[in-house]
């Protein structure tokens, strides 16, 4: 078990080189493209399990974790958007009611999208939408076009 443990502990900190990668006058090893380091000395020469250093970030590694951060957030989101726009529109067809598809007969379809481009600047300004007229004038397409992801 303690083997295990140790095999385990090892895995977790320990920085796997890249072929570019290099071992600087330090003994720590640094990025072959951003030349940042890829590994720290723990503070004060303490160590951890016997290892006298942890992995570090270098900038291509954080840049690319960043990068995966806001692909992952911005899927969350789309699939919070398509579950919401499951359970909100019932019938099949509404789900294509987007300014894309607008066949530019509402006049008031400009504002809708300008408000929906807009919407973070709406929502901090606490402005609201409000769609209102007769029967079969837009009111439904225009809210289902809001509710498009960008």
């Amino acid at each position: 078990m303690k083997n295990e443990l140790k095999a385990m502990i090892d895995t977790i900190t320990a920085t796997t080189p890249e072929p570019e990668d290099y071992t600087g006058e330090d003994g720590l090893l640094y990025c072959g493209k951003c030349h940042k380091l890829k590994e720290a000395y723990f503070p004060e020469g303490k160590a951890l399990f016997g290892l006298d250093r942890h992995p570090a970030e270098c900038d291509c590694q954080r840049a690319a974790r960043e990068e995966r951060e806001v692909a992952e957030q911005r899927r969350r989101h789309l699939d919070a958007v398509e579950e919401l726009k499951h359970r909100g529109f019932t019938d099949p067809t509404m789900r294509d009611w987007t300014f894309e598809n607008d066949n530019s007969r509402n006049p008031q379809t400009e504002l809708a999208r300008r408000y929906a481009e807009h919407w973070e600047d709406m929502r901090t300004d606490n402005i609201g939408c409000l769609f209102w007229g007769g029967v079969g004038t837009g009111k439904s397409y225009l809210a289902g076009c809001t509710q498009t992801p960008s």
